[in-house]
């Protein structure tokens, strides 16, 4: 529980500057240059121009946001597991579909951040949450590759971190 504010502050920046992107307030030149990073006896030179041009680094800006989102999504996942909430079977009260669609949204990422993937081959996974107000449809998502409209839109990760802050490690 440690890192999960962390977690969602690097997903909302990676959101924000994802739109700054789009918005084309980012300028390319500035930003592509080299860079030396030293630290002690280590020296990392990054060259400039990594971008050939802004639909590249939309693209690049389009994974790190994936990337923080599945790293906040494994987060949450962890703090559920850290406040000794386990996957129950049968799903019955409200804390079970918070645990079973955070373990569920977890694994997508687990296996490929970069393009994730649901994995649900078990029968009580594929079921309609609804919890706090909250109500996410996996019955249809077998194995196809993860969307944020799979979950009701990015915000439901949000959600997902407020319901589990209230009800299960507050």
């Amino acid at each position: 529980m440690n890192f999960v504010d962390s977690a969602f502050k690097q997903l909302s920046f990676a959101w924000k500057l994802y739109s700054y992107a789009l918005d084309g307030k980012i300028n390319l030149e500035e930003l592509d240059q080299p860079i030396t990073f030293q630290e002690g006896r280590m020296v990392l030179v990054l060259p400039d121009k990594v971008f050939h041009d802004q639909g590249e680094m939309i693209v690049a800006l389009e994974n790190s946001l994936s990337v923080a989102f599945g790293a906040a999504a494994i987060t949450l996942n962890r703090c559920r597991e850290e406040a000794g909430l386990t996957l129950a079977n049968p799903i019955a009260t409200e804390q079970d579909q918070f645990a079973s669609v955070v373990y569920q949204i977890r694994n997508a990422f687990a296996h490929d951040i970069s393009e994730p993937r649901w994995n649900i081959t078990q029968e009580r996974y594929a079921r309609v949450y609804e919890f706090g107000g909250i109500s996410i449809d996996l019955r249809q998502v077998g194995n196809k590759h993860f969307e944020y409209s799979d979950i009701g839109g990015p915000d439901v990760l949000f959600w997902l971190k407020q319901y589990g802050e209230q009800n299960v490690w507050p």
